[in-house]
């Protein structure tokens, strides 16, 4: 006879707290088969809605109006689409190096990194709407938003990792290709569904078609912020235009 006693449900706010001070406090007198861990799933991906959504608001008062909605609604998914394409692989990887981890319990803990990894946007984003009120150039605003996930995205992954099973004889190299498997999908999911804080003088659109990379289009951006505008001839600033074609011969 199974005689297991379920931890009580959490209310939201003690929820947040704990994902944000101790993760691992909720993995205490919940077993991975009992259905435990899966009845925090809701309220985890509530927290990753509001908290990312909150993020996405400010990123779009970049350029404002419409684009205010739309990326509230796209920052979601660009941290929840690592759990629907990259766990699968990620599993694997797990299960090859010898650790006995059940696909629940994956699951549960790249919840949790993501809802860490939102809060920490949210509680971020303050300062990048206090950046961006200074009006700095867009390609300087593009890399500061970067960091922003970047630097969450980071601890989220590394908060995920924390709460997996030890043993297994491969498992530091299972980490690693689990974080550069996700951090991948992470980067190129923003690239396709970007635009977020949508270029000065382009039209607001929901998604914009897809070219390049994401790692091509960081690298074009951090050369823009340094005033080279090569690939961004689009965006270049019309004095700078000015003066190219008065130097062309």
């Amino acid at each position: 006879m199974n005689t297991t006693t379920l931890a009580p449900p959490i209310p939201a706010l003690q929820l947040t707290v704990a994902v944000l001070r101790e993760p691992a406090a909720l993995l205490r007198g919940r077993d991975d088969a009992s259905g435990a861990l899966a009845r925090l799933v809701p309220a985890l991906l509530a927290v990753i809605v509001v908290a990312a959504g909150l993020f996405g608001l400010v990123v779009g008062s970049y350029r404002g109006g419409l684009q205010h909605l739309w990326a509230a609604l796209k920052l979601p998914l660009v941290l929840l689409l690592p759990l629907l394409v990259a766990l699968p692989t990620v599993h694997a990887l797990y299960r090859v190096a010898g650790v006995a981890l059940r696909h629940e319990r994956l699951v549960f803990a790249a919840l949790v990194g993501c809802a860490r990894a939102s809060l920490l946007l949210a509680a971020m984003g303050p300062a990048l709407w206090l950046l961006f009120s200074l009006r700095i150039d867009y390609h300087a605003a593009v890399l500061a938003m970067c960091g922003a996930l970047a630097i969450a995205g980071v601890i989220g992954l590394v908060t995920t990792a924390s709460l997996l099973p030890t043993g297994g004889a491969l498992r530091i190299l299972a980490h690693t290709g689990a974080l550069a498997v996700a951090a991948v999908v992470l980067a190129q999911g923003g690239w396709v569904l970007r635009p977020f804080l949508v270029r000065p003088r382009a039209e607001i659109t929901f998604l914009r078609p897809l070219e390049a990379d994401v790692f091509s289009s960081v690298q074009t951006t951090w050369r823009s912020s340094k005033g080279d505008y090569r690939g961004w001839e689009a965006d270049a600033p019309r004095w700078r235009k000015g003066k190219e074609q008065e130097a062309a011969p």
